[in-house]
This record gives structure tokens, C-alpha cells and sequence, in this order.
């Protein structure tokens, strides 16, 4: 006869839980990504969950389709939230403090105002200056207590998500590489980070259609990678750090797939090919969540639509550091 530890085995959610952090410039695939992983009967597809708190209050839509309030899935989440900390998301999402997150869509201008940026400015200058320590001196600049406060705040989400959608796995791609970081000092058995890189041409095309300037256009895509790269491979030693490219995923997407499932140490399931097998309750993201007919498709305009002058900026701009990530 087997003895079983009933303290161990109702312990063992949180315990057991794996983070996939997934980082990432804009429009580099990281939606198309957390939800490749969320057609795995393990995981939770989260999408930019540093952006919950404005979902919430501009009653945005969950990707089921439903108004993300009434959204049954998240609404039990909210429940246990409020069980816990007597915080409830649906009147005032504010008070439950996560990571700084700033929109340049679409906007909560009673909560994104011109200080609160100043204020997040000014604790990413801070944060920047002490991932350029020596690791033994960054005790000693230690991040801001609101930072702090939303490192404990997302990992105690976590865990509710995962108990209350009875899931192993996390995905959340927040994208934030300064956040990833230390969550991972913080929680070094439970997080792993999954860097996605994408074709800085095929980024720089897509913010272009939109209407963005041609500095505009590159300038996201170009520092994120010129201040993540080095700071991750500081910090997160390879065994649980990933690096992963778009192109890759949309056309190899069972190898890529097998290769992500593994870093998770979750057994590759097929259904993950099929986008419309599952539903998703993914925050914020690229629109291709809503739609009825997602699935995985590499998008290559760029490599017929952009030339002349605008390829050439891109190249005088920013082609070594599309070359450091290994495009030609």
C-alpha cells in the first residue's frame, strides 16, 4: 500500500508551477506564441497581463469574446483575489498593484496620466542603471518598494489562475524583460523566460502600416533587444532562458513546439497546431485572438512590400542589430 502526504499533494499547485515568461519587442509574435502554448491542457494563456488592471476598468473583452468582467473563468480568479487580499478588481483594479505598464494604443487617460508616465520613466531609468552593476552590488540599489509590491502581486496571481483554472503551466507575455528579470531572483525554481526575436524588417513594416514615423517604427523594436539581450544572458543562467524566433514558430511550429514543451518539461500535444480547438482568456494582445480563423500563418509582406528608401533606413539603422540576431 501506497502512503500518500495530503499536505504535500495539495501544496503541490504551487510548488509545481512554471512560469513561461514571455519576452519580447512589440509585434514580434509574442501573442501568437502564449497562444500556441495555451493549446496545451497544462497551460494558461494570459497574454499582457501587466495590462489586467486597464482591461478591467475600460471593460475590454477577454478573448473568449466576452467582456473580461463577466468573463466566467477570470471572475473566479477575482473571486479568490478578493478572498485573499479583500481586493476587489471589478470596483476599483488599481489597488491591486502589478508591474509598470504603459499603453501607446489604447489609452485609460484617468490612470495614464502625463506624472504616472514620468513616474514609470523614471523607474526604468533606475532599473536600467542597476542591471549595469556587478551582480554583488545590485543589493545595494534595490528596485522600488511598488516594483517589489507587484512582484509578490503577479506571482500570487499566478498561482490563483493556476489553482482556479487547475493548470500547471503560466504563460504570460507581458513582454517586460525588466520585470522577467526579477521574478526570476526572485522565484528561480518557477520562472522561465522565453526571448522571441523576430526580423526587425518584418517589425518595422508592420508599425510603418500603421501610421507610425519611420523612428517611431524602429526605435521600440531596437532598444528592446540593445537592453534585453545583454541583461538577460547576464542574469538568467541558459537553463532557463529560451530564445525563439517567429519565423521559426510559424513555420516549423511542431519542431519549435516540441522544443518549448520540453524547456517546460510538458509532453508536446498536437492540438497545440490547431488555434480553434480551445478557448483562450488571454489580456490584451495582438487583435488575431478575436479572430474565427486563427491559426498559424508567418506574415512576409515586408519582403516584397518594403524597399527603396525605406529598407534602406531600416538597414542604416538598425541592420547589426538585426544581423547580431542572426537575420541576413
Amino acid at each position: 500500500m501506497v502512503n500518500i502526504d495530503v499536505n504535500k499533494v495539495a501544496n503541490s499547485s504551487n510548488n509545481d508551477l512554471c512560469v513561461l515568461y514571455v519576452c519580447s519587442a512589440a509585434r514580434s509574435g509574442s501573442t501568437l506564441t502564449d497562444m500556441f502554448m495555451g493549446g496545451h491542457s497544462q497551460t494558461a494563456s494570459l497574454g499582457e497581463l501587466n495590462f489586467l488592471n486597464k482591461v478591467i476598468n475600460l471593460n475590454h473583452k477577454c478573448s473568449c469574446g466576452v467582456d473580461l468582467r463577466i468573463c466566467n473563468q477570470w471572475r473566479e480568479v477575482f473571486d479568490a483575489i478578493k478572498h485573499s487580499t479583500n481586493i476587489d478588481f471589478l470596483i476599483n483594479p488599481y489597488t491591486y498593484n502589478l508591474w509598470d505598464a504603459i499603453s501607446s494604443d489604447t489609452i485609460d487617460y484617468k490612470w495614464q496620466t502625463r506624472s504616472k508616465v514620468l513616474a514609470v520613466n523614471f523607474r526604468k531609468a533606475w532599473l536600467s542603471g542597476r542591471n549595469l552593476l556587478p551582480n554583488l552590488l545590485c543589493d545595494f540599489m534595490p528596485i522600488p518598494p511598488s516594483l517589489s509590491k507587484a512582484l509578490d502581486n503577479k506571482m500570487n496571481l499566478y498561482r490563483e489562475i493556476a489553482r482556479c483554472w487547475e493548470k500547471s503551466i503560466i504563460v504570460d507575455s507581458s513582454k517586460n524583460d525588466r520585470e522577467a528579470i526579477e521574478l526570476f531572483k526572485k522565484w528561480p525554481d518557477s520562472i522561465k523566460i522565453v526571448l522571441l526575436t523576430r526580423d526587425g524588417r518584418g517589425v518595422y513594416f508592420s508599425r510603418r502600416s500603421s501610421g507610425y514615423t519611420q523612428s517611431e517604427s524602429i526605435k521600440g523594436w531596437l532598444n528592446y533587444y540593445q537592453r534585453a539581450l545583454p541583461a538577460l544572458d547576464k542574469f538568467i543562467p541558459s537553463e532557463s532562458l529560451l530564445k525563439i524566433r517567429y519565423e521559426d514558430l510559424a513555420t516549423k511550429s511542431e519542431e519549435v513546439g516540441r522544443i518549448l514543451c520540453n524547456f517546460a518539461h510538458i509532453p508536446f500535444e498536437p492540438e497545440m497546431l490547431d488555434f480553434t480547438r480551445f478557448t483562450r482568456h488571454l489580456v490584451g494582445g495582438n487583435n488575431m485572438r478575436f479572430s474565427s480563423n486563427k491559426r498559424i500563418e508567418l506574415d512576409t509582406r515586408w519582403q516584397t512590400e518594403l524597399c527603396g528608401d525605406e529598407l534602406d533606413f531600416f538597414m542604416r539603422t538598425g541592420g547589426d542589430m538585426n544581423r547580431q540576431l542572426g537575420y541576413q
